[in-house]
């Protein structure tokens, strides 16, 4: 009887043993389970993050970079004669940092429309010099925020071009610190001055 019971105790620990061993094969596969699913919610939540990171990142950029640029009195439309004009223009950093902006020109005849409702086809073109005040040549220009800066545009007529045509042209200043830029038409007629 005392084989048998030691047989006895033994087929229980073998059970136990193999019971619990069944257990732990369950626990283990629960647990890879568990940090596979834990693995896949950190890797949406870190996509989550990111996203919300580069949103607050690009906002607040474009809060920092900001600008307006206009002709002064709103006087984008003028005449010149054949030897020339200047336009004032008021550049403003609305940001809330110092920034360096890059001034442009461009003929933008083909999408442009005239003020007087004449066809653009006959548009010409025109070279136009950044001017500071101290009638410098620039080509780009910082500000700090809050504040405005005052250039021209000097333009000038190539020689040979007909009188009483337009000339379309887009001013453009853009920010060295990110992708913000303004922007500006001019509108300038060539005429005869003899005729004025």
């Amino acid at each position: 009887m005392l084989k048998f019971n030691n047989y006895q105790k033994t087929k229980t620990e073998i059970m136990r043993t193999k019971t619990t061993l069944i257990k732990a094969v369950k626990f283990v596969n629960n647990c890879k389970f568990i940090f596979s699913f834990r693995k896949n919610i950190f890797q949406k939540n870190i996509f989550t993050i990111l996203f919300c990171l580069i949103t607050t990142i690009s906002f607040a950029q474009s809060e920092s970079c900001n600008s307006t640029l206009i002709a002064e009195n709103n006087r984008n439309i003028r005449s010149t004669p054949l030897d020339g004009t200047y336009y004032s223009m008021i550049l403003t950093n609305n940001g809330v940092s110092t920034d360096t902006y890059v001034l442009e020109i461009s003929n933008v005849n083909s999408s442009c429309a005239n003020t007087d409702g004449s066809s653009t086809s006959g548009n010409i073109s025109i070279k136009a010099d950044f001017i500071d005040p101290e009638k410098n040549k620039i080509s780009e220009i910082t500000i700090n925020p809050g504040q405005s800066y005052n250039f021209y545009i000097h333009v000038t007529v190539p020689s040979g071009t007909n009188i009483n045509k337009w000339s379309c042209d887009q001013v453009t200043a853009k920010s060295k610190n990110c992708s913000n830029q303004s922007d500006t038409v001019l509108h300038t007629l060539v005429i005869n001055p003899v005729n004025d």
